[in-house]
């Protein structure tokens, strides 16, 4: 009928109208593709033939790098921790250069924050905002002609690329972070034997066990030859700084620490159990009193390998020390810790405490002192703000403190307050 024979036609010439439309589309979809691939193969002819690492190229050239000091202290004879910490409070504390304000730190906190180098590579200042714990590392290394390199944490960081930069597939340019600049720079002649600090400020912004888990884990490696991190998982073509092993794997010298400042607040994530037990702990007294401040003579920076000869010597020098500590530990806190806070530890703290407390007791400190402030930090931290506390459990630690504590010329008194603030939590 003519009425179905209209609306045949009508239909065909939809179709039609239809398949014109999605000629059209796919031409201009064709013309959008080639001016893409135009665009990359411009962008990849502009890159083609730049290094893919610029920055650390850059460092193998510069001369000033290139060139190691000419003298390092100590020039003779070993490093005397005893006058070296000494010596080091009051380097620390005088601004030479009138950029700061005169710094205030305890002996006892010089003592331990040098042990800690010896302890661990991973130190965690912790304490009030304000009380110094970003000066305390930047200035340790002005003091000892060193380098400290600061890297801000972000609360955004997710990943290793935060904290490490990333490869541009497109630029064929690996974006160096602080971080990475600051690694590679630790191994230039110029650095190399000399004390590396790279300061992560406000580290707990962000969870260190995500953007930081590789820095956990090469730090756990005992072999040298492990100790590197993957930059890029392809081996470039072109040149390369000479520095990165296989042209991708830049190295962990054994100059470099890393130092991580928090603050504890609404703003701030709390550290994992394997962060605290692979670091160093230091918590920094909130009002430091002042003292009158020697001004130092000048000197040649600190060789970084005369420091890990003095340490090497004072665990031989203090191993019975040492040892001592680690079995007060295993026959009079390990069994009611475990059985009334099912808090325990391994042989990674064993192996801490016999580089920890005779550094402490080299510089001048006592084996009450070491043991007091690894006690503190490392297990009974554990238990502290818990729900699940007793009273008794408590006063039980506090006794075996009282009675059976190794040094009775230095008491535990971090120890002590720890567990004091926890009794004064119950009691209301």
């Amino acid at each position: 009928s003519p009425s179905t024979l209209g609306r045949v036609r009508q239909g065909v010439q939809l179709l039609r109208d239809r398949n014109m439309a999605l000629v059209e589309n796919q031409r201009l979809l064709r013309a959008a593709l080639d001016d893409l691939r135009a665009d990359i193969d411009e962008r990849l002819d502009k890159h083609a033939g730049k290094p893919i690492f610029p920055e650390m190229l850059h460092m193998d050239a510069d001369e000033h790098l290139s060139q190691g000091p000419t003298r390092l202290f100590p020039a003779q004879g070993p490093l005397d921790l005893g006058r070296f910490t000494t010596d080091l409070q009051h380097r620390i504390g005088r601004d030479l250069r009138g950029e700061r304000p005169d710094l205030y730190y305890r002996i006892k906190d010089v003592r331990a924050f040098v042990a800690g180098l010896a302890m661990s590579r991973l130190h965690l200042l912790q304490g009030i905002s304000g009380i110094g714990k970003s000066s305390l590392p930047r200035a340790f290394a002005d003091a000892i002609g060193g380098l400290c390199k600061t890297v801000s944490v972000q609360a955004g960081w997710r990943d290793r690329n935060d904290l490490f930069g990333h490869f541009n597939a497109f630029e064929r340019r690996y974006y160096e972070s602080p971080f990475v600049q600051a690694l590679y720079r630790a191994q230039t002649p110029l650095w190399e034997d000399r004390i590396v600090i790279i300061l992560l400020d406000e580290m707990n912004l962000s969870h260190p066990e995500q953007y930081g888990a590789d820095v956990l884990d090469v730090l756990e490696r005992r072999e040298r030859s492990g100790r590197r991190f993957e930059l890029l998982s392809f081996t470039p073509t072109g040149e390369t700084p000479t520095r990165l092993v296989d042209k991708r794997h830049l190295p962990l010298p054994d100059n470099v620490w890393f130092v991580g400042t928090a603050n504890h607040d609404e703003t701030t994530k709390d550290f994992a159990d394997k962060t605290y037990d692979r670091s160093f702990v230091m918590e920094l007294p909130g009002r430091p009193a002042p003292f009158e401040l020697r001004k130092p003579k000048a000197r040649p920076p600190l060789s970084h390998k005369a420091l890990a000869e003095a340490f090497d010597s004072a665990a031989s020098s203090h191993r019975q020390e040492a040892n001592e500590a680690i079995t007060w530990m295993e026959k009079h806190l390990k069994d009611p810790m475990q059985e009334r806070f099912r808090v325990g530890w391994g042989g990674r703290l064993e192996n801490q405490m016999r580089r920890y407390v005779p550094v402490v007791m080299a510089s001048g400190g006592s084996l009450g002192e070491a043991l007091d402030a690894l006690v503190t930090t490392r297990v009974l931290r554990k238990i502290q703000g818990r729900h699940d506390n007793l009273e008794e459990d408590l006063e039980h630690i506090v006794g075996v403190l009282e009675q059976t504590w190794p040094d009775k010329d230095h008491e535990a008194i971090a120890a002590r307050r720890l567990l004091d603030g926890e009794l004064r939590h119950l009691r209301g």
